[in-house]
């Protein structure tokens, strides 16, 4: 009977990991290590275990929250040396909290220009948050990197990177909301009037 928690040969669970560039199947520390410091320089990550529980989560390169204390004691060991070389050579060591917070938000107007369709997986708004599921469209991002939208619901409440979850629309989902394509032939039809 195969085992609820799917292991790799070092008997260290398999992690997948979500970014805006890509999903990727992490099978040990050191993959999951890499996948933060690669793919966290485009964006924040998520990452979760097989039967979809969130494992942990970051802020670019940096971790967030992590659910696994055991492991993060191991991960640290191996991240932290890989961030400090990721962080020399973009000069971060050098930058202040508002020169970070700038790039932030030019890396996200770059990413998510006007007119950017999205879905929001959960918004962390404790009042009135935009529900789960909804889709949008971004409207302009802000120097503080807030994705400022328009809803479909009508809303327009701003998505805030770190601690709103939500991803681009795919390129088949796209193709869905545009509908079917019709043929360019026109049939005239006679039109009865009474």
């Amino acid at each position: 009977m195969e085992s609820i928690l799917e292991q790799n040969s070092q008997g260290i669970e398999t992690l997948y990991g979500s970014s805006n560039v890509r999903n990727k199947k992490l099978r040990g520390i050191k993959e999951v290590a890499e996948f933060i410091c690669k793919d966290g320089q485009y964006g924040d990550l998520t990452i979760k275990r097989k039967d979809g529980r969130l494992f942990l989560r970051t802020n670019g390169i940096y971790v967030r929250e992590i659910f696994d204390f055991d492991y993060a004691e191991k991960l640290f060991k191996i991240l932290v040396p890989m961030q400090r070389e990721v962080a020399k050579e973009g000069g971060e060591e050098k930058m202040n909290e508002f020169e970070k917070m700038r790039r932030m938000a030019e890396r996200y107007k770059a990413e998510y220009p006007p007119g950017t369709r999205v879905v929001l997986h959960h918004m962390a708004d404790p009042y009135s948050p935009v529900e789960s599921g909804t889709r949008g469209t971004v409207k302009h991002v802000d120097d503080a990197g807030q994705l400022h939208m328009q809803w479909d619901n009508g809303r327009t409440l701003a998505l805030v990177p770190g601690e709103d979850s939500f991803r681009k629309l795919t390129a088949e989902e796209l193709a869905e909301e545009q509908g079917p394509v019709l043929d360019e032939e026109v049939v005239d039809t006679p039109v009865q009037s009474m």
